[in-house]
């Protein structure tokens, strides 16, 4: 009797699923895979909630950000201003390319410096810009290339989230001014340029660039 009552006292603990942060934990651990989520917001209601949560969708992609899965790769054309996506998964993770298609328009010439966690970087020649595009969500970003850079030569650039920030992100370019090799950085927290840095060319007429960091 004395046994049974003490059963009947102990206390119950919740199903590991009925606690929302391990929950989370465990959902954070799927693969980073574009049918991950969505099939998983399909399970109920609660699980839609969670995935849904603007902050663990920013905590799933710095999760896998060492990690990322190759979804596809871009192609430029020159000719009609586009950049086009051409998807490398197969179905459910194939993405529709035309989703992540860009048009340019008119005065459309470009030159595609980087492609990097997520984002792009082209140089505008013609209105002496840069633009950062977001294929995921649409968002761009024109730059206006710093004082110091001459637009009708080469430049290098790249692209790269800021660390631990998923909105954020910095812009390197290096180019040429007159006999000098010129570099700036910008980003988009603090919404600036930095200063010039500038340094003699060894060989005005013997130079590459390469848009890699």
């Amino acid at each position: 009797m004395t046994a049974s009552f003490g059963r009947r006292l102990r206390p119950t603990s919740a199903p590991p699923l009925d606690d929302d942060d391990l929950l989370d934990e465990i959902l954070l651990r799927l693969p980073p895979d574009p049918s991950s989520l969505p099939r998983a917001s399909a399970v109920c209601t609660r699980w839609r909630r969670l995935v849904s949560d603007p902050g663990f969708v920013g905590r799933f992609l710095l999760h896998h950000r060492l990690r990322p899965s190759i979804l596809g790769c871009f192609i430029t054309d020159q000719r009609r201003a586009t950049v086009s996506f051409v998807p490398t998964l197969e179905a459910p993770n194939r993405l529709p390319a035309e989703r992540f298609s860009l048009e340019l328009g008119d005065r459309g010439r470009f030159r595609l410096l980087s492609c990097r966690h997520g984002l792009l970087l082209m140089f505008l020649p013609l209105w002496s810009k840069v633009l950062v595009w977001d294929p995921v969500t649409g968002d761009q970003h024109r730059l206006d290339i710093p004082l110091g850079f001459d637009t009708k030569k080469e430049i290098a650039g790249a692209v790269l989230r800021a660390a631990g920030a998923i909105r954020h992100f910095q812009v390197v370019l290096v180019g040429r001014d007159k006999q000098n090799i010129v570099a700036c950085v910008y980003s988009s927290e603090a919404g600036v340029w930095s200063k010039l840095i500038s340094t003699p060319l060894p060989n005005p007429f013997c130079y590459q660039f390469t848009s890699t960091i």
